[in-house]
């Protein structure tokens, strides 16, 4: 059951200010420049090879078992994961 309008209590500044410092703590350590010069060139090729971006984001965040591994994943750890997934992609 849904709250009126009337009854919805607006979020006081000192709430809204709780919940923008939350955002601004992530536990995500940003990608390197080398990871993201991978990340992009792994994306060129998945682009080029399928074409459509349905296909691109399958491709590349659906485990291959040839690769054992996700593609994105090989690809951004290291050159020799990219280049798996390039000749992945070449054979194919």
């Amino acid at each position: 059951m849904n709250p009126k309008a009337s009854e919805v209590q607006a979020a006081t500044p000192e709430q809204f200010r709780q919940t923008r410092s939350f955002r601004r703590h992530r536990d995500i350590t940003p990608l390197t420049p080398e990871q993201l010069r991978r990340q992009s060139d792994v994306l060129t090729y998945a682009w080029r090879h399928f074409g459509e971006a349905a296909s691109v984001i399958a491709f590349l965040n659906t485990p291959n078992d040839q690769l054992e591994g996700r593609p994105l994943h090989l690809a951004l750890e290291s050159a020799e994961g990219l280049m798996r997934v390039e000749r992945l992609l070449q054979k194919s």
